[in-house]
Protein backbone atom coordinates (compact mmCIF):
# COMPACT_ATOMS: atom_id res chain seq x y z
CA UNK A 1 0.00 0.00 0.00
CA UNK A 2 2.78 2.40 0.93
CA UNK A 3 4.59 1.72 -2.34
CA UNK A 4 1.37 2.46 -4.28
CA UNK A 5 0.98 5.75 -2.45
CA UNK A 6 4.61 6.66 -3.14
CA UNK A 7 4.19 5.86 -6.83
CA UNK A 8 0.99 7.90 -6.97
CA UNK A 9 2.67 10.82 -5.21
CA UNK A 10 5.63 10.64 -7.59
CA UNK A 11 3.28 10.69 -10.60
CA UNK A 12 1.48 13.74 -9.23
CA UNK A 13 4.78 15.56 -8.74
CA UNK A 14 5.91 14.67 -12.27
CA UNK A 15 2.60 15.87 -13.75
CA UNK A 16 2.80 19.07 -11.72
CA UNK A 17 6.30 19.81 -12.98
CA UNK A 18 5.25 19.00 -16.53
CA UNK A 19 2.35 21.45 -16.18
CA UNK A 20 4.67 24.13 -14.86
CA UNK A 21 7.06 23.47 -17.73
CA UNK A 22 4.28 23.86 -20.31
CA UNK A 23 3.14 27.09 -18.67
CA UNK A 24 6.67 28.50 -18.72
CA UNK A 25 7.01 27.64 -22.43
CA UNK A 26 3.65 29.26 -23.22
CA UNK A 27 4.71 32.36 -21.29
CA UNK A 28 8.06 32.51 -23.10
CA UNK A 29 6.24 32.18 -26.45
CA UNK A 30 3.83 34.95 -25.44
CA UNK A 31 6.70 37.26 -24.49
CA UNK A 32 8.34 36.55 -27.86
CA UNK A 33 5.09 37.41 -29.61
CA UNK A 34 4.83 40.74 -27.79
CA UNK A 35 8.47 41.43 -28.68
CA UNK A 36 8.40 40.56 -32.39
CA UNK A 37 4.71 40.81 -33.34
CA UNK A 38 3.62 43.81 -31.27
CA UNK A 39 7.02 45.50 -31.08
CA UNK A 40 7.46 45.84 -27.31
CA UNK A 41 11.17 46.65 -26.70
CA UNK A 42 13.41 43.82 -25.58
CA UNK A 43 14.58 45.69 -22.46
CA UNK A 44 10.93 45.69 -21.30
CA UNK A 45 10.09 42.12 -22.30
CA UNK A 46 13.14 40.37 -20.82
CA UNK A 47 12.61 41.38 -17.17
CA UNK A 48 8.89 40.62 -17.40
CA UNK A 49 9.60 37.21 -18.93
CA UNK A 50 11.81 36.33 -15.94
CA UNK A 51 9.95 38.05 -13.08
CA UNK A 52 6.44 36.69 -13.77
CA UNK A 53 7.31 32.95 -13.49
CA UNK A 54 9.37 33.64 -10.36
CA UNK A 55 6.45 35.47 -8.72
CA UNK A 56 4.00 32.70 -9.68
CA UNK A 57 6.22 30.06 -8.08
CA UNK A 58 7.11 32.00 -4.93
CA UNK A 59 3.98 34.04 -4.17
CA UNK A 60 0.88 32.09 -3.21
CA UNK A 61 -0.99 35.33 -2.51
CA UNK A 62 -0.65 36.73 -6.04
CA UNK A 63 -0.38 33.47 -8.00
CA UNK A 64 -4.00 33.29 -9.18
CA UNK A 65 -4.09 36.96 -10.20
CA UNK A 66 -0.83 36.73 -12.11
CA UNK A 67 -1.95 33.57 -13.90
CA UNK A 68 -5.24 35.19 -14.95
CA UNK A 69 -3.46 38.28 -16.30
CA UNK A 70 -0.87 36.13 -18.08
CA UNK A 71 -3.66 34.04 -19.60
CA UNK A 72 -5.43 37.15 -20.89
CA UNK A 73 -2.19 38.46 -22.39
CA UNK A 74 -1.63 35.08 -24.09
CA UNK A 75 -5.13 35.05 -25.61
CA UNK A 76 -4.80 38.64 -26.84
CA UNK A 77 -1.50 38.06 -28.63
CA UNK A 78 -2.65 34.68 -29.98
CA UNK A 79 -5.70 36.32 -31.56
CA UNK A 80 -3.44 39.03 -33.00
CA UNK A 81 -1.20 36.35 -34.51
CA UNK A 82 -4.15 34.45 -36.00
CA UNK A 83 -5.43 37.64 -37.62
CA UNK A 84 -2.11 38.38 -39.35
CA UNK A 85 -2.31 37.85 -43.12
CA UNK A 86 0.55 37.61 -45.63
CA UNK A 87 0.74 40.04 -48.54
CA UNK A 88 2.87 40.79 -51.61
CA UNK A 89 2.31 44.54 -51.22
CA UNK A 90 5.45 45.62 -49.34
CA UNK A 91 8.63 47.58 -50.07
CA UNK A 92 10.85 44.58 -50.90
CA UNK A 93 14.62 44.54 -51.26
CA UNK A 94 15.86 44.36 -54.86
CA UNK A 95 16.87 40.69 -54.80
CA UNK A 96 13.33 39.44 -54.15
CA UNK A 97 11.36 42.34 -55.60
CA UNK A 98 9.98 40.33 -58.52
CA UNK A 99 8.36 36.97 -57.69
CA UNK A 100 8.51 34.20 -60.31
CA UNK A 101 5.62 33.98 -62.74
CA UNK A 102 5.19 30.36 -63.85
CA UNK A 103 3.34 28.86 -66.82
CA UNK A 104 3.09 25.12 -67.51
CA UNK A 105 2.83 24.37 -71.24
CA UNK A 106 2.43 21.32 -73.47
CA UNK A 107 0.90 19.08 -70.76
CA UNK A 108 3.55 20.18 -68.27
CA UNK A 109 6.40 19.27 -70.60
CA UNK A 110 7.61 22.87 -70.77
CA UNK A 111 7.85 25.22 -67.79
CA UNK A 112 8.06 28.90 -68.69
CA UNK A 113 9.23 31.17 -65.89
CA UNK A 114 9.37 34.95 -65.87
CA UNK A 115 11.51 36.81 -63.32
CA UNK A 116 14.31 34.28 -63.09
CA UNK A 117 16.97 36.19 -61.18
CA UNK A 118 20.34 36.53 -62.93
CA UNK A 119 22.12 39.19 -60.90
CA UNK A 120 25.86 39.73 -61.21
CA UNK A 121 27.01 39.85 -57.59
CA UNK A 122 30.19 41.57 -56.47
CA UNK A 123 29.00 41.65 -52.86
CA UNK A 124 25.64 41.50 -51.08
CA UNK A 125 25.28 45.28 -51.54
CA UNK A 126 27.01 45.65 -54.91
CA UNK A 127 25.33 44.00 -57.90
CA UNK A 128 23.95 44.43 -61.40
CA UNK A 129 20.24 43.66 -61.42
CA UNK A 130 18.82 41.39 -64.14
CA UNK A 131 15.53 39.49 -64.45
CA UNK A 132 14.97 37.16 -67.40
CA UNK A 133 12.41 34.76 -68.83
CA UNK A 134 13.36 31.14 -69.55
CA UNK A 135 11.58 28.09 -70.92
CA UNK A 136 12.67 24.79 -69.39
CA UNK A 137 12.10 21.70 -71.52
CA UNK A 138 11.62 18.82 -69.12
CA UNK A 139 12.83 16.16 -71.55
CA UNK A 140 16.26 17.88 -71.24
CA UNK A 141 16.33 17.71 -67.42
CA UNK A 142 19.33 15.50 -66.65
CA UNK A 143 20.74 16.28 -63.18
CA UNK A 144 19.85 17.33 -59.66
CA UNK A 145 22.12 18.66 -56.90
CA UNK A 146 21.54 19.44 -53.25
CA UNK A 147 23.24 22.74 -52.38
CA UNK A 148 24.15 23.29 -48.72
CA UNK A 149 25.46 26.52 -47.25
CA UNK A 150 26.39 25.93 -43.57
CA UNK A 151 25.63 28.90 -41.34
CA UNK A 152 29.12 29.95 -40.29
CA UNK A 153 30.95 27.02 -38.71
CA UNK A 154 27.77 25.28 -37.61
CA UNK A 155 27.60 21.51 -38.03
CA UNK A 156 23.82 21.59 -37.57
CA UNK A 157 22.27 24.62 -39.27
CA UNK A 158 22.45 25.59 -42.93
CA UNK A 159 20.57 26.97 -45.91
CA UNK A 160 19.59 24.33 -48.47
CA UNK A 161 18.61 24.65 -52.14
CA UNK A 162 18.12 22.41 -55.16
CA UNK A 163 19.93 22.89 -58.48
CA UNK A 164 18.25 21.40 -61.58
CA UNK A 165 20.40 20.78 -64.66
CA UNK A 166 19.17 21.10 -68.25
CA UNK A 167 22.55 20.50 -69.85
CA UNK A 168 26.07 21.66 -68.86
CA UNK A 169 25.35 25.39 -68.52
CA UNK A 170 21.55 25.54 -68.26
CA UNK A 171 21.05 25.15 -64.53
CA UNK A 172 18.41 26.73 -62.33
CA UNK A 173 18.37 26.85 -58.53
CA UNK A 174 15.13 26.91 -56.55
CA UNK A 175 15.39 28.15 -52.99
CA UNK A 176 12.64 28.61 -50.37
CA UNK A 177 13.53 31.83 -48.58
CA UNK A 178 12.42 34.78 -46.49
CA UNK A 179 11.17 37.63 -48.65
CA UNK A 180 12.75 40.62 -46.94
CA UNK A 181 11.53 44.17 -46.86
CA UNK A 182 13.97 47.07 -47.11
CA UNK A 183 15.64 47.64 -43.75
CA UNK A 184 14.44 44.29 -42.41
CA UNK A 185 16.80 41.84 -40.72
CA UNK A 186 16.11 38.13 -40.35
CA UNK A 187 16.28 36.24 -37.08
CA UNK A 188 15.14 32.72 -36.21
CA UNK A 189 13.03 34.05 -33.34
CA UNK A 190 11.16 36.67 -35.36
CA UNK A 191 10.54 33.95 -37.97
CA UNK A 192 8.30 32.20 -35.42
CA UNK A 193 5.79 35.06 -35.40
CA UNK A 194 4.69 35.69 -38.99
CA UNK A 195 7.22 38.45 -39.58
CA UNK A 196 8.28 37.35 -43.08
CA UNK A 197 6.58 36.19 -46.24
CA UNK A 198 7.82 33.05 -47.98
CA UNK A 199 9.18 33.14 -51.51
CA UNK A 200 10.47 30.40 -53.79
CA UNK A 201 13.35 32.24 -55.41
CA UNK A 202 14.20 30.97 -58.90
CA UNK A 203 17.76 31.87 -59.93
CA UNK A 204 20.42 30.95 -62.40
CA UNK A 205 23.01 28.76 -60.68
CA UNK A 206 25.68 31.43 -61.05
CA UNK A 207 23.44 33.98 -59.31
CA UNK A 208 22.45 31.74 -56.40
CA UNK A 209 25.93 30.42 -55.65
CA UNK A 210 27.92 33.62 -56.11
CA UNK A 211 25.51 35.51 -53.84
CA UNK A 212 26.09 32.99 -51.06
CA UNK A 213 29.71 32.13 -51.77
CA UNK A 214 31.47 35.39 -52.58
CA UNK A 215 32.51 36.20 -49.03
CA UNK A 216 35.93 34.73 -48.28
CA UNK A 217 35.68 31.69 -46.04
CA UNK A 218 32.04 30.95 -46.87
CA UNK A 219 31.61 27.29 -47.69
CA UNK A 220 29.22 25.65 -50.13
CA UNK A 221 28.61 22.00 -50.93
CA UNK A 222 27.10 20.70 -54.19
CA UNK A 223 26.05 17.10 -53.64
CA UNK A 224 24.86 15.29 -56.80
CA UNK A 225 21.63 13.36 -56.24
CA UNK A 226 21.03 9.93 -57.72
CA UNK A 227 17.49 10.26 -59.08
CA UNK A 228 15.32 9.03 -61.93
CA UNK A 229 14.22 11.40 -64.66
CA UNK A 230 10.56 10.98 -63.66
CA UNK A 231 11.34 11.99 -60.07
CA UNK A 232 13.38 15.03 -61.12
CA UNK A 233 10.65 16.07 -63.52
CA UNK A 234 7.79 15.78 -61.01
CA UNK A 235 9.91 17.53 -58.35
CA UNK A 236 10.70 20.45 -60.67
CA UNK A 237 7.05 20.84 -61.68
CA UNK A 238 5.93 20.63 -58.04
CA UNK A 239 8.37 23.31 -56.88
CA UNK A 240 7.78 25.69 -59.78
CA UNK A 241 4.02 25.36 -59.38
CA UNK A 242 4.38 26.29 -55.71
CA UNK A 243 6.65 29.20 -56.69
CA UNK A 244 3.95 30.55 -58.99
CA UNK A 245 1.09 29.90 -56.57
CA UNK A 246 2.78 31.93 -53.85
CA UNK A 247 2.42 34.98 -56.07
CA UNK A 248 -1.38 34.71 -55.92
CA UNK A 249 -1.70 33.06 -52.51
CA UNK A 250 1.14 34.35 -50.30
CA UNK A 251 2.23 32.41 -47.22
CA UNK A 252 4.27 33.24 -44.17
CA UNK A 253 7.74 31.86 -43.63
CA UNK A 254 8.07 29.99 -40.33
CA UNK A 255 11.41 29.16 -38.72
CA UNK A 256 10.26 25.63 -37.80
CA UNK A 257 7.38 24.65 -40.09
CA UNK A 258 7.99 26.49 -43.37
CA UNK A 259 11.72 27.11 -43.83
CA UNK A 260 14.20 26.36 -46.61
CA UNK A 261 14.62 22.69 -45.66
CA UNK A 262 11.09 21.74 -44.60
CA UNK A 263 9.75 23.15 -47.85
CA UNK A 264 12.25 21.12 -49.93
CA UNK A 265 11.51 17.98 -47.95
CA UNK A 266 7.76 18.39 -48.40
CA UNK A 267 8.23 18.39 -52.20
CA UNK A 268 10.67 15.46 -52.10
CA UNK A 269 8.30 13.41 -49.94
CA UNK A 270 5.32 14.30 -52.12
CA UNK A 271 7.03 13.22 -55.35
CA UNK A 272 9.10 10.24 -54.18
CA UNK A 273 7.41 6.90 -54.78
CA UNK A 274 8.37 5.11 -51.58
CA UNK A 275 9.05 5.60 -47.89
CA UNK A 276 11.65 8.13 -46.84
CA UNK A 277 13.38 8.75 -43.53
CA UNK A 278 14.87 12.24 -43.56
CA UNK A 279 14.11 13.54 -40.07
CA UNK A 280 17.68 14.40 -39.06
CA UNK A 281 18.20 16.35 -42.28
CA UNK A 282 15.09 18.44 -41.60
CA UNK A 283 15.98 19.20 -37.99
CA UNK A 284 19.65 19.86 -38.74
CA UNK A 285 20.01 20.96 -42.38
CA UNK A 286 23.82 20.99 -42.27
CA UNK A 287 23.55 17.20 -41.88
CA UNK A 288 21.44 16.85 -45.03
CA UNK A 289 24.44 15.68 -47.05
CA UNK A 290 25.17 12.93 -44.51
CA UNK A 291 21.54 11.83 -44.61
CA UNK A 292 21.60 11.85 -48.41
CA UNK A 293 24.76 9.70 -48.40
CA UNK A 294 23.41 7.27 -45.79
CA UNK A 295 20.22 6.80 -47.83
CA UNK A 296 22.28 5.91 -50.90
CA UNK A 297 20.94 8.91 -52.79
CA UNK A 298 24.27 10.67 -53.31
CA UNK A 299 25.62 9.98 -56.79
CA UNK A 300 29.13 8.90 -55.73
CA UNK A 301 31.14 5.84 -54.71
CA UNK A 302 33.16 7.88 -52.18
CA UNK A 303 32.63 7.58 -48.45
CA UNK A 304 31.05 10.60 -46.79
CA UNK A 305 34.25 12.33 -45.64
CA UNK A 306 35.78 11.95 -49.10
CA UNK A 307 32.54 13.19 -50.66
CA UNK A 308 32.64 16.28 -48.40
CA UNK A 309 36.10 17.12 -49.76
CA UNK A 310 35.15 16.31 -53.34
CA UNK A 311 31.96 18.39 -53.43
CA UNK A 312 33.16 21.34 -51.33
CA UNK A 313 32.72 24.18 -53.82
CA UNK A 314 33.03 27.56 -52.07
CA UNK A 315 36.55 28.31 -53.32
CA UNK A 316 35.71 27.27 -56.88
CA UNK A 317 32.57 29.45 -56.86
CA UNK A 318 34.74 32.47 -55.99
CA UNK A 319 37.45 31.53 -58.48
CA UNK A 320 35.15 30.97 -61.45
CA UNK A 321 32.41 33.53 -60.66
CA UNK A 322 32.88 35.24 -64.05
CA UNK A 323 33.81 32.17 -66.10
CA UNK A 324 31.46 31.41 -69.03
CA UNK A 325 31.64 27.71 -68.06
CA UNK A 326 30.83 28.44 -64.41
CA UNK A 327 28.67 25.37 -63.67
CA UNK A 328 31.13 23.01 -65.31
CA UNK A 329 34.21 24.51 -63.64
CA UNK A 330 32.81 24.46 -60.08
CA UNK A 331 32.19 20.73 -60.47
CA UNK A 332 35.63 19.77 -61.77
Amino acid sequence: MESDQLCSSARVRILRWMLWGIMVLVWAWSCGAYRYLVGVPGFVILPIMIIVPVCVIRSLKWRKTILVIAGILFVVVLVRLLLERPTWDRDWIDSCRKPPVVRLLKDKEIVEIENVREFKWRSVDDYDEAWVKHSYYLDQLDSLDLVIEPLGDSKLFAHTMLSFGFGPEMRVVISAEVRKEKGEAFSIFSGLYKQFELIYQVNSERDALTLRGLEEGTQLYLFPIKASHDFMKSLFVSMTEKAGNLTDEPKFYHSLRANCTTELFDHIKKNYDGSINYGKGVLFPAQSGKVLHDMGWMDTDLDYEEAMDRFRSGMRVREFADDPDFSKKIRE
